[in-house]
């Protein structure tokens, strides 16, 4: 059960220094590589679930924030919700993120920008009914691999919270996996 008084999240301070930035696309194509993992297999997607999700009731307790980590044959390795609310909507938005990151090798947030004010369909000849260009999932980099082995999606948030949540926990858990 949450408790109502807010625990403090090791990703408050790095999350509100994200959100209070502007980022080029350069910038957050150096945050997504610059998160990459020293390594990654099943054990590494379900302690990164699970650090995300225990975080996620801390920032958000009256939110139901959908964390999901998949591979690129969408082989789901961590899904969960921070608390009850969920429904088919989320897993729609995961999958669509999840197809916007594994096309184009670039977070949901990164793709968006680059489009601009050019619906997707014209700038990029996809529907918008199997994509989606909201922040919230990026891809999991591990050190030495130029593709993304796997794509960290958070949805449930504004899609600038989602896209910087996933980003901060992800910086904030590879330093952890590397001391």
């Amino acid at each position: 059960m949450i408790s109502n008084t807010r625990d403090i999240s090791v990703l408050d301070a790095p999350l509100k220094s994200l959100l209070a930035q502007e980022f080029s696309l350069a910038q957050l194509e150096e945050l997504e590589l610059g998160a990459a993992l020293p390594r990654f297999d099943d054990e590494t997607a379900f302690e990164l679930g699970c650090f995300i999700r225990q975080e996620a009731r801390k920032m958000y307790p009256e939110k139901c924030v959908t964390i999901d980590v998949s591979l690129p044959s969408r082989h789901c390795l961590f899904r969960a919700t921070s608390i009850n609310g969920s429904s088919l909507d989320n897993t729609k938005w995961v999958q669509r993120k999840q197809n916007t990151v594994f096309r184009f090798n670039h977070s949901t947030y990164f793709i968006r920008m680059k489009k601009g004010d050019i619906p997707m369909e014209q700038r990029f000849f996809i529907p918008a009914e199997e994509y989606a260009f909201h922040g919230g999932a990026v891809p999991i980099y591990v050190k030495g691999v130029s593709f993304p082995v796997a794509c960290l999606t958070i949805s449930g948030l504004q899609q600038n919270e989602d896209h910087f949540l996933a980003t901060a926990a992800l910086q904030q858990f590879q330093k952890d996996l590397q001391e």
